[in-house]
This record gives structure tokens, C-alpha cells and sequence, in this order.
């Protein structure tokens, strides 16, 4: 990853107020530490990083989150470290009341978050409390989308404490808060000011944003300048986006050919169709702008012809037609389908297959799909079959095959007729890469049908016809689940050891000795069982299979809680310890300091990261985050995700991993400290990498503070009440957690869920009515973590209630609906192992493994033997 060459070197602009404030709060916040203990020591945090020190207090109690450990709960300012169960005083005083109003918000109540600001701000006369508290309240007001209210409170603390580190960034809120009012002229003059106060650290990405603001207010001149000082500016991507935004602000000022030409080089430079769609469209946009409607429409057509899926050629062909300008029907129909008309597109389609009787089959295939869409499944089915039996040599053949057994199965429920459709395909494509894969499908299509004898012997016709397919070992195994769903043990055992045989990977072959070991005992070999699992646990150490030899060698249940939990680990003295391994494991001088960031201070994403968590734009603070992240991971010789060896790994020098190490440590622990936990994990994970301990377990033997930090109590309080309240062991939910988000709250998925657990709006709606909390609920407060642990608790709940009490189906609910579960748990019969096998959603079967292999770390860490 590149540098910014642009980018500030120190921390000179990151608050530096090196003055009489900043030593003053210095002192506050080591008295603080003596006598009040953590909780209350949020008031003055983003005062005292604004000042550009490590917050570091004195001397830590023992057995509390230290500096440098993880925040338990812990609130979002850096350095910070909080304790939320700390007890209160009987009248709290005014930066205690700060202090739990920055932890509210960071766990989402901004409803106390706001009662505790404002009791601050009244309470107090001290300068730097009350301006805290100021800028405590008008976060949590944004928060609440309260934005004129907001913009009051900020206009407050910028009146009053103009010399407040606070100010620069409440101008920065202030502007977002009135670009949400749509007031933009003044959310521009309020960036401006952030940017006068605040130079050289966020330029382009505030920049953007007040050229968004003069845009919508009409000013493009100033936007245009705006955004092309945001593109001078130091910034991680390409800022295509930005050289987009460029290109409109020159049409909107009427400079069309420049705008045209800025278009056509845009899409020159990309490889991605959906924007080389949007260029197309812009420029016949400006074409039209014109008057010159020919190279206009010619750029709709193009669009629509090359880019159908993207919505720009939609609306392309919405100008094309608006105009009367004859379109290819094939192309028309085409982007009608992939915008979702899916009536207009079969009129359409259907017309291009009558006029051009040659055509190569594409007309056909969408055909199928359209009248699929409009849930006409026999003429789907009718159409799909036309399209198999005469355009064999089209790309989408296969998918052909699929969708007709698809429509079958899942629409029409006709599953012999669905299986059949896959064997036809085999049949007449047994050269084929997909064969394998349709064999899969058939017999997955049979177990559901109740059809289990025709079921096993299609999976182990994936054996028999492709032993060299990388699904052999798995198609035999579930063969040999058939045979022990239906207690022909004596069957079943040979298939499970022919499995064994088959497996190359150690996680299948810990599967197969499970299997091996149960079918043993249900033929009444207690010693073979036993023998069978004592394999098992060693095959895959950490893996599922192998977990579930161990618990069943030892007769425990699965997620069965340990006897106590010891949930306030020693981070302070763990910490130091880690501290000593990593001088010592890397070679490093006693005398080097880890406690603070280093070298690192000086890096621009570092800085811009700093700075944008500080601001509440927690995603974009991730990627510079993470862009530091990997690049010190590709310098030290790792895969930024895999943390795996990479191919330079061996040409890194002893001495330079060495210093990595050190920066990545630190890293990991500035960004534990801060509440970007996620990342911080990773980080954490990364310096074992870099010691050598690849395994999961290897990473066990590391000192105990990094694997607390990897297995975290984030959240403490909210996670262990919704934990009491909904009746789960609160390490279950601890790993559910983990497992959903790796506890980013503002994390969503590509589905649209989001939060710490991951809820999607319809559930969540479901859920507030349920809950009847919050009132006026929106999608938005799924970021929020005390909504989406309630939630995720709540519905976790429910489905496991509906499934008598089954954690493995109640996982499965959650992750793969309740319908689904319920069948899966009827072919379980009450056996969790069995259950497994039976969820036919590979996703929702890593999902329950996954989970249970990070419940059984919890457990060892937290348990009485940790």
C-alpha cells in the first residue's frame, strides 16, 4: 500500500495545543485515576488526545482494564480505559456525569447519554467539564437525529469556548447536522471552518463533503474548487468517485466538453461496468445539455447494450424511450429485466425471438427467468427446458440445468422431478467439471424428499464416477449419514472409514473419526468409540470435529457452561507480561517502550484514522486503520486477511520483523483502547503471526492477554444483561457476537444486516414491535449496541423457544430462518452431531461450527482452569 507523500508527518495539527489547557488536563485526569477510579474519566479524554499525549494514568489498580488492555464496555475515545459497573457516588459531580454520558453513547443510550450531558453542563463551571459535556450532548443529539438541536448545542460550545479543542470539531458536526436539515450554504461555511481550524489533517474528505454541500446549494464554481482541493489532498483511493464528482460540477457550470471528455476517461481507467454505465449516461446527460442529441442517445444505447444489470442503462433507456428512439428489443428487454420490469421485459424478449428465429438463445434463457419472476413455474420450467435441449453450446447452459431443478424443487415442489433434472445433466454431461456438483444437489434434493436409500447412493456415485473430486471424502460421509439416519449402522461404518481414507484435509478426517466413533458406540464398541474419538481429537486441534471428540471423551455436552467464570481477567498485569514475550520474542532491547504508538504517530492514516473515530465516522476510520494494518502486514512478509506466510515472507530480515512486530503490537493496542475492535483483533492475531504461531493451536500458547483481546468481553455490561435476561450462558453470547461482527457495532453485511448481531431491518422492525422498544424505531438504530444485543438476544431467544431449547437448531434459526431449522431438527432426531449434518445451507453448518469452536476458547480462557 502507498503512502500519502502529502500526508502531515507529525501530529502537529491532531488538537496540539501544547499549552497551560493541556497540562491542566493532564492533571485532572491523573487525579482523577487516584481518586475516582475509570468510569469517570471520559469527560476529559478527547481534550487530553486532542493535546497529543499517550493517556496514560499513573499507577493501575490491579485486576481493572489498564492502559493498553482491552476496555471492558469501554466508551469510544481513545486511551480511555472504562469500567462500567463501577459503583457511583451517591451525587455524582460533573465529569463523572460526562464520563457516563460518553459510555452511554458509545453502547447507543443516547437518551442517558443526553440526561447525563446536560446534568454536566449545569452543574459545572469549569470550562473545559462544560464544554465537554456540550459536545457530549450534541454528538448524542446527531446521533438521535435531533440535528436542530444539535446545531444549537454546537453553536453553544463554539460562542462560549471558542479555544476549546472541541471547537474545530463541532464545526465538522455542525456542518453534517445541516447538510441533514438540507441548510447546505451554511453546512458549507461550517466545514470551512473546520477546515481553517483543523488544516492539513482531513482535507480531502472534508473538502468532498463541502463540495456536496455546494453542489445541493447551487454554488459550482465553489464546489468544483472544493472538490478539486479534496483531490490534491492527501487520500487511501483512487478518488474516482471525487474525479466524478469533478466531471458534474464542470457540467453543471456548463463546461460540458470538459466534462464529456472527463467522463470518457474515467471510464477508460476503470474495469467496472457499472460505472463505465454511469459515464455513458452522464455523458449523454451533457450531450442532451447540448442540444446534440445524436452523440447523446448513442451513449444511452451503448450503455444499455454493454451494462443492462446497472441502473444507469435503465435509466438510459428511460430517455431513449421517453424520446421515441427505436431500441434493439433484445437490449430492451434485457435491461427491463434486470431493473426488475420483468412484464415489459417477456413482452419484449418475446418479441426479438419471433422477429430473429436464429437468435443464439439469450432471449431464451431470460425469457425463462422473467416468467420465473412472475411466478409462471410451469411455462419456467416449459422455456428452461426449450432453452437445454437446443442451445447446449450457450455459456448459461449448466445454469440452465440448476434453475430449472430449482423451480421444481423449491417452487413447484416436485422433488423427484427436480433430482431427476440433475441426473438428466449428468447424464448428458458426465465429462463435466459441474457434474460433481449436480450429483451433490440431486442427493441433497432426495434427503429432503425423505428419499434417503436414493439419496446415499447418489452421493456415493460422486465417489465411485469422480474420486479425484475434492467433494469425494464429503459425498461418502454423507452416504454413510443416510445409513445412520435410518440405524444401519453396519452400513454406515464402512462408508465413514472409506471417508476417512478419501480425506486430505485434517478437519475432514476429524469428522470421519467422529462419525467412525459414534456409529462404534451405537454398535454397542464402547473401546472402538473411544479409540475412534481419541483420534479425532488430535486430527484438527481447534477445528469442530475435533472439539466434539473431546467433549465427547469427557462427557460433556455441547455448550455446556463451565462450573464457574472467572470474567474480570488481570488485563493490567497480562499486558505487561505480553509486553516482555514481544521484547523477547522478537529480540528487542529491554529498554523498548510499547506503551504508547511509536513511530506510528506520524503516519497519515493513523492521524486521519484518530481523527475521523473522534468525528463518529467509524467506517472511514477503519479503512485507514486497516490500509496501515495490511501494509504492515505485507512488509513483514503476511497475507493481510489470511495472516498467512505471503510469498516475500522469506526475504524479511530478522531485525525488520522484529520492528514490525513492535508497530503492529502497538497498533493493536491503540485500536483495543479506542473500541475498533475488529481491527484491533486482527492486529493482535498478526504479531502472533509474526512469532511464528500460525495454528489456531499455537495461538493458544501465546500469554494470556492475547488471546483475552481475541477473545474479548466487549460490551461486558450490555452482553451479560441480555445474557441474564434471555437465559444463555453469557460465553455463548459472547461467541455468537464474536462470530456475527468480531464486536464492530457499525459493521453491516452485504445482505443488509448490521450491527454487533447482525439484524436486518425487517427483523428488526419485527423485533420492536415485539419488544414494543424503541419507540420510533428505525433501521439505523441496529448500529446502536445496546439495540442490536437486546435484539440479537431477544430473537436468538425465540427461535431457540420454538425448538425446544436446542442451541444448535435455535444458531441455525438465526442464521438460516426458522422454517428451515425446524426441518433440519426433524432429521436430527434429537442428536446434535446429527442435526449438523442434516443443515443443508453450508453457510448456516461453518456458522454453527464456527460458534461452537469459539465458545469452547471462551470457556478455557474464562473457565475455572484458565
Amino acid at each position: 500500500m502507498r503512502r500519502d507523500s502529502g500526508a502531515p508527518t507529525t501530529d502537529s495539527g491532531q488538537f496540539a495545543l501544547q499549552t497551560a489547557q493541556c497540562r491542566r488536563l493532564r492533571r485532572i485526569f491523573a487525579h482523577l485515576w487516584r481518586l475516582r477510579g475509570k468510569a469517570v474519566l471520559l469527560a476529559v479524554a478527547m481534550a487530553v488526545a486532542s493535546c497529543n499525549i499517550s493517556v496514560r494514568p499513573p499507577t493501575p489498580p490491579s485486576g481493572t482494564n489498564a492502559p493498553g488492555s482491552v476496555p471492558t464496555g469501554s466508551g469510544g475515545t481513545p486511551g480511555i480505559p472504562v469500567t462500567p459497573n463501577a459503583p457511583p457516588t451517591a451525587t455524582p459531580v460533573p465529569i463523572a456525569r460526562v464520563g457516563s454520558g460518553d459510555k452511554a453513547l458509545f453502547d447507543g443510550d443516547v437518551d442517558t447519554a443526553m440526561l447525563e450531558y446536560r446534568a454536566a453542563a449545569q452543574e459545572t463551571s469549569d470550562p473545559d467539564i462544560r464544554a465537554a459535556a456540550l459536545w457530549g450532548l450534541a454528538r448524542s443529539q446527531y446521533a438521535d437525529s435531533r440535528f436542530n438541536d444539535s446545531i444549537a448545542t454546537l453553536g453553544q460550545l463554539i460562542a462560549d469556548y471558542p479555544k476549546s479543542p472541541y471547537a474545530a470539531p463541532a464545526a465538522f458536526l455542525k456542518g453534517q447536522s445541516y447538510f441533514a436539515t438540507s441548510h447546505y450554504a451554511e453546512a458549507a461555511n461550517a466545514y470551512k471552518v473546520y477546515l481553517e481550524g483543523r488544516p492539513g489533517v482531513l482535507d480531502s474528505y472534508v473538502n468532498e463533503l463541502r463540495g456536496d454541500a455546494l453542489s445541493q446549494a447551487g454554488n459550482y464554481s465553489d464546489a468544483l474548487a472544493a472538490y478539486t482541493s479534496a483531490q490534491s489532498a492527501p487520500h487511501l483511493d483512487d478518488a474516482q468517485a471525487l474525479q466524478v464528482k469533478i466531471a458534474q460540477a464542470n457540467a453543471d457550470l456548463g463546461n460540458y466538453d470538459t466534462a464529456i471528455s472527463m467522463y470518457d476517461t474515467i471510464a477508460t481507467n476503470t474495469t467496472n461496468d457499472y460505472t463505465r454505465a454511469q459515464m455513458d449516461f452522464l455523458a449523454g446527460q451533457a450531450y442532451l445539455a447540448q442540444g446534440k442529441s445524436d452523440p447523446a442517445y448513442e451513449r444511452f444505447k451503448h450503455a444499455i447494450a454493454n451494462y443492462p444489470v446497472s441502473n444507469y442503462a435503465y435509466q438510459a433507456l428511460v430517455q431513449l424511450v421517453s424520446a421515441n428512439v427505436p431500441v434493439d428489443n433484445l437490449d430492451r428487454g434485457l435491461t427491463d429485466y434486470f431493473a426488475g420490469q420483468y412484464d415489459v421485459a417477456l413482452t419484449y424478449l418475446e418479441r426479438y425471438i419471433a422477429d430473429n428465429p436464429g437468435e443464439d438463445g439469450t432471449a431464451h434463457y431470460y425469457r425463462a427467468y422473467a416468467l420465473e419472476e412472475l411466478q409462471q413455474y410451469d411455462k419456467a420450467v416449459e422455456a428452461f427446458t426449450f432453452f437445454i435441449d437446443n442451445y447446449r453450446s450457450h455459456p448459461k447452459w449448466v445454469d440452465a440445468w440448476e434453475e430449472k431443478s430449482n423451480i421444481q424443487w423449491y417452487r413447484l415442489n416436485q422433488y423427484p422431478q427436480a433430482a431427476q433434472t440433475l441426473l438428466d445433466y449428468v447424464a448428458a454431461a458426465s465429462v463435466s467439471s459441474a457434474a460433481p456438483d449436480e450429483l451433490m444437489r440431486a442427493a441433497r434434493i432426495y434427503e429432503r424428499d425423505g428419499r434417503f436409500d436414493d439419496a446415499a447412493k447418489t452421493w456415493q456415485r460422486v465417489a465411485d464416477e469422480y474420486p479425484g473430486d475434492s467433494q469425494a471424502p464429503t459425498a461418502v460421509f454423507f452416504a454413510g449419514i443416510m445409513q445412520y439416519r435410518q440405524a444401519d449402522y453396519n452400513s454406515a461404518l464402512p462408508l465413514f472409514e472409506r471417508s476417512l481414507v478419501l480425506s486430505t484435509q485434517s478437519e475432514d478426517q476429524a469428522r470421519a473419526y467422529l462419525w467412525i466413533g459414534k456409529t462404534h458406540q451405537k454398535l454397542g464398541s464402547t473401546t472402538d468409540a473411544q479409540n475412534a474419538w481419541q483420534q479425532g481429537q488430535i486430527a484438527d486441534p481447534g477445528g469442530y470435529y475435533s472439539e466434539r471428540c473431546s467433549d465427547l471423551l469427557m462427557g460433556t455436552s455441547p455448550f455446556e457452561p463451565p462450573a464457574a467464570a472467572d470474567l474480570k481477567p488481570d488485563l493490567a498485569a497480562e499486558r505487561k507480561a505480553a509486553d516482555s514475550w514481544v521484547r523477547l520474542t522478537f529480540k528487542l532491547p529491554a529498554s523498548t517502550d510499547l506503551s504508547g504508538i511509536g513511530a506510528l504517530q506520524s503516519d497519515a492514516r493513523l492521524i486521519r484514522g484518530r481523527e475521523l473515530w473522534n468525528l463518529g465516522h467509524y467506517e472511514e476510520a477503519r479503512l485507514e486503520f486497516e490500509d496501515l494494518r495490511c501494509e504492515l502486514a505485507s512488509l513483514s512478509g503476511l497475507d493481510c486477511q489470511s495472516l498467512a506466510p505471503a510469498a516475500n515472507a522469506s526475504a524479511v530480515s530478522d531485525q525488520t520483523k522484529g520492528q514490525l512486530a513492535v508497530m503492529t503490537y502497538q497498533l493493536a493496542n491503540f485500536l483495543l483502547d479506542i473500541g475498533m475492535y475488529r481491527s484491533g483483533i486482527y492486529a493482535a492475531r498478526q504479531v502472533l503471526s509474526l512469532a511464528g504461531l500460525s495454528t489456531q493451536a499455537q495461538t493458544m500458547l501465546a500469554p494470556p492477554y492475547f488471546n483475552h483481546v481475541r477473545y474479548g468481553l466487549y460490551y461486558d455490561d450490555l452482553i451479560r444483561a441480555a445474557a441474564g435476561q434471555n437465559g444463555f450462558d453469557p460465553l455463548f453470547l459472547f461467541s455468537v457476537v464474536r462470530q456475527e461482527s468480531l464486536f464492530e457495532g457499525f459493521v453491516s453485511s452485504t445482505a443488509g444486516a448490521r450491527g454487533l448481531m447482525q439484524i436486518v431491518p425487517s427483523t428488526g422492525a419485527g423485533i420492536a414491535r415485539a419488544l414494543g422498544w424503541p419507540i420510533n424505531y428505525d433501521a439505523s438504530q441496529l448500529y446502536r449496541p445496546n439495540i442490536s444485543i437486546d435484539f440479537g438476544s431477544y430473537y436468538l431467544a425465540s427461535g431457540r423457544n420454538s425448538v425446544d431449547g436446542d442451541l444448535y437448531a435455535a444458531l441455525a434459526a438465526y442464521n438460516g430462518g426458522l422454517g428451515n431449522a425446524l426441518d433440519w431438527k426433524q432429521l436430527g432426531q434429537n442428536d446434535p452431531d446429527l442435526f449438523l449434518e442434516s443443515v443443508r445451507f453450508e453457510e448456516s453448518r461453518n456458522y454453527i461450527r464456527n460458534i461452537y469452536e469459539i465458545y469452547n476458547i471462551y470457556r478455557r480462557l474464562y473457565g475455572p482452569t484458565s
